[in-house]
């Protein structure tokens, strides 16, 4: 299996514990001044957002676009996985016209892209106690509206990962599930050390 893939299926787990955890449990997301409220959703969207910016990232190995183009080549000796492959292909291509849209926020006319770029950062890094602030900005330049468009944009995304993710489980015959990762084995201990430091 290609590195690009093997980045792209690590990443998606990371997609899928996300989704796991409940969305509805904590009541809807919103603010109370100037913070998030509602646990489950913050954690939701904490967890989720890098992972889809890596997904979105052209540049990054676990990118969805090259993912799918080395998902292409893959994919030809199973029919039903190359059919998986071009349906999330075909969801890809309707979701890149959808952010190239533009909404209107803020008396202006703003790309869908860029709310979800700017929700995604607000979420990735979001923290009662930030100094940056990110999620303030965000509401503070597009509205509440921002929150409704970016968790619904970042939602679809994730969906959209884990449908390629499916497809490359099939074309490579794996599990759709990952196994953990084997767990590191400590570090020897360094002969130079002295007997009783180890103990300690």
């Amino acid at each position: 299996m290609s590195e690009i893939l093997r980045s792209y299926r690590r990443n998606a787990v990371h997609v899928r514990q996300a989704l796991d955890v409940p969305a509805g449990d904590a009541g809807p997301l919103h603010m109370d001044g100037g913070y998030l409220e509602g646990a489950g959703r913050i954690e939701r969207y904490k967890r989720m957002s890098i992972p889809v910016r890596r997904a979105l990232n052209d540049s990054d190995r676990a990118s969805f676009s090259q993912a799918l183009a080395e998902l292409g080549v893959t994919s030809v000796a199973r029919p039903s996985a190359s059919e998986a492959c071009r349906r999330a292909g075909d969801v890809w291509r309707r979701l890149q016209q959808e952010l190239d849209s533009t909404v209107v926020l803020g008396g202006a006319k703003v790309p869908r892209r860029e709310i979800l770029t700017g929700w995604l950062e607000a979420a990735a890094f979001y923290d009662t106690l930030e100094r940056d602030r990110a999620y303030d900005r965000l509401i503070d330049q597009w509205g509440k509206a921002a929150e409704h468009i970016g968790a619904q944009l970042a939602e679809e995304v994730a969906n959209l990962i884990i449908l390629l993710d499916e497809a490359a489980a099939e074309a490579l015959d794996e599990p759709v599930i990952l196994p953990p990762p084997a767990r590191t084995p400590p570090p020897p201990p360094d002969p130079r050390e002295p007997w009783w430091r180890r103990i300690i």
